[in-house]
């Protein structure tokens, strides 16, 4: 069987399995009822031109539903030095870390969201102004992004030093066991941060010999979808080194 067979069978397995997870746990619509505590806020020194970012938060009174991916989001995220991260708007069906999320812009964090392009292209990057939960859906899928008032970003542009990016979680249908990422089949992420694409993530040290200054990688997906068998990475793939599930952070063997 072909790769690209074998992956569109895996889609469809994935997809349907999804379809049938509880509603609370793989949609949006879940952080709308979470109610979310004040954070407390240590300084640190912010990035240039940026507005000030939280350094560490304190743990919460209540942030996501026990075992929820968004739970382990927000664990990782406030146990590192995180200020600004890209993330994603969750589709239905898909982990919702839309309450992790807004804990984070709650906390004076700053959050990028892609915004899709042409088919074919790579992606685009805005920032969230407001909340998760006050974003609409656009555009021919339906995903929530960011108003695009001009201000979008290119994958280089996200990645400079004038961001200050940290984190990138990264959504998935499901991962191998060495980080082999399952996608929709758009090909945005590869194309944008793979090893071909326009921005490739995952080098190592520069030529200098530089301590690699890249943020951290992380998949997200449920933790049924790890492991897969039969899911292998093409030259152009991007691959994961680790990935959040409801079960917490799970690391990829190299």
């Amino acid at each position: 069987m072909d790769p690209e067979t074998s992956k569109a069978q895996l889609r469809s397995r994935i997809r349907a399995a999804r379809a049938r997870r509880p509603f609370a746990e793989a949609t949006p619509a879940a952080s709308s009822s979470t109610t979310m505590a004040s954070p407390q806020v240590t300084p640190t020194e912010a990035a240039p031109n940026s507005t000030p970012h939280p350094g560490s938060v304190a743990a919460p009174d209540t942030v996501a539903p026990a075992g929820s991916v968004a739970d382990a989001a927000w664990n990782l995220i406030r146990n590192a030095p995180v200020r600004s991260l890209l993330a994603y708007a969750a589709l239905p069906g898909e982990p919702d870390l839309d309450p992790a999320l807004d804990r984070f812009l709650a906390a004076g964090g700053t959050v990028y969201l892609p915004v899709v392009t042409r088919v074919g292209e790579p992606l685009m990057f805005g920032r969230v102004t407001g909340s998760m939960t006050s974003l609409r859906p656009q555009g021919r899928w339906g995903i929530r992004e960011p108003a695009q008032d001009g201000t979008l970003l290119t994958a280089a542009q996200l990645l400079s030093p004038a961001v200050g990016l940290d984190l990138i979680f990264v959504p998935a249908l499901g991962f191998g066991a060495d980080g082999a990422r399952l996608g929709n089949g758009g090909g945005f992420y590869d194309r944008t941060f793979g090893p071909h694409g326009e921005e490739p993530l995952g080098s190592g040290p520069d030529s200098s010999g530089a301590p690699d200054s890249e943020p951290r990688i992380v998949g997200v997906c449920f933790a049924e979808e790890l492991d897969l068998t039969g899911l292998v990475a093409e030259d152009w793939d991007l691959r994961i080194p680790a990935a959040v599930t409801e079960e917490g952070t799970h690391i990829f063997r190299a």
